[in-house]
């Protein structure tokens, strides 16, 4: 059966990225392809993921009838390559519930993340980050439990005790949320727990309205990670909040030379001209 190579489609379109960033003139036209980059991202998610249905399914039809020599169904009934050799393919729902997350389909992510779980109910992986689907859809309930149970089962993941200081925050309650930052900064050898972790103590501050411990966690948060616009919008806020308006000005104008293209940015770009007119920065 040769019907040509069903990938070339994709192929073609990966050339076309691929020549469109060789001419491609400074950093704005190169993001301008960001969006053409995921499309073809989440085509090959979903093409990876049909072909690890089929084969599921042709090992379960090979195995399943019983006039089929071992000789015979040894092809298929082999170990599958190991990104989805879990149960029955939990790898693949596991990767569709990212790939909701990155578009921001969060109930489509809890549903894809829920089914992995169920083929492999001990994969941490999938619980978190199921818990992150639910903490990103406001279930802050649910996304609490879900991280208990993470802890419960791996007491040093970091990432996981982050996530649940934020979600403690979410939910003000502003002790916990602390305890789990803290402990999580302290015995950190994850930079991006580290990095979330103190900004998360910052807005936890800045919400207890201590502005001059806010600012110092936003600024530690900016030494580790230095592109990270939104801690400059932060401790702009914390500044102004505070009565500094020239330094929260100053971080402002920071914020907005880390990342230019970055969201945040152009936040900080709002708060800027907003005070320097005399107006009211958006602070919420």
């Amino acid at each position: 059966m040769d019907r040509g190579d069903p990938l070339e489609g994709l192929f073609v379109r990966y050339r076309e990225i691929e020549e469109a960033l060789d001419r491609a003139e400074g950093r704005a036209e190169s993001i301008q392809l960001i969006s053409a980059i995921t499309e073809l991202y989440k085509a090959l998610n979903q093409v990876e993921g049909r072909v690890a249905e089929l084969k599921v399914r042709l090992r379960g039809l090979v195995e399943g009838n019983k006039w089929l020599s071992d000789e015979a169904a040894e092809p298929v009934a082999g170990a599958a390559p190991p990104v989805y050799s879990d149960k029955l393919g939990s790898s693949t729902f596991k990767q569709k519930g990212w790939d909701c997350i990155a578009v921001g389909d969060y109930g489509g992510a809890k549903e894809m993340l829920k089914r992995a779980l169920e083929l492999a109910a001990d994969d941490l992986e999938a619980l978190s980050t199921l818990g992150w689907a639910q903490a990103l859809s406001h279930d802050y309930d649910d996304a609490l439990m879900t991280y208990q149970r993470v802890l419960a089962a791996k007491p040093d993941d970091e990432q996981a005790r982050v996530n649940l200081g934020y979600i403690c925050l979410k939910k003000k309650i502003y002790g916990e949320a602390v305890e789990h930052l803290s402990t999580a900064i302290r015995s950190s050898t994850d930079r991006k727990a580290a990095l979330y972790g103190h900004y998360y103590l910052g807005l936890v501050y800045l919400a207890r309205e201590m502005f001059d411990d806010a600012e110092t966690y936003f600024q530690k948060t900016i030494e580790l990670g230095p592109a990270m616009s939104e801690a400059y919008f932060q401790l702009g806020r914390a500044r102004y909040l505070a009565g500094r308006r020239a330094d929260a000005i100053s971080a402002w104008r920071d914020g907005i030379a880390a990342n230019a293209f970055n969201p945040w940015a152009k936040r900080c770009s709002d708060a800027v001209r907003a005070v320097e007119a005399g107006e009211l920065p958006p602070l919420d």
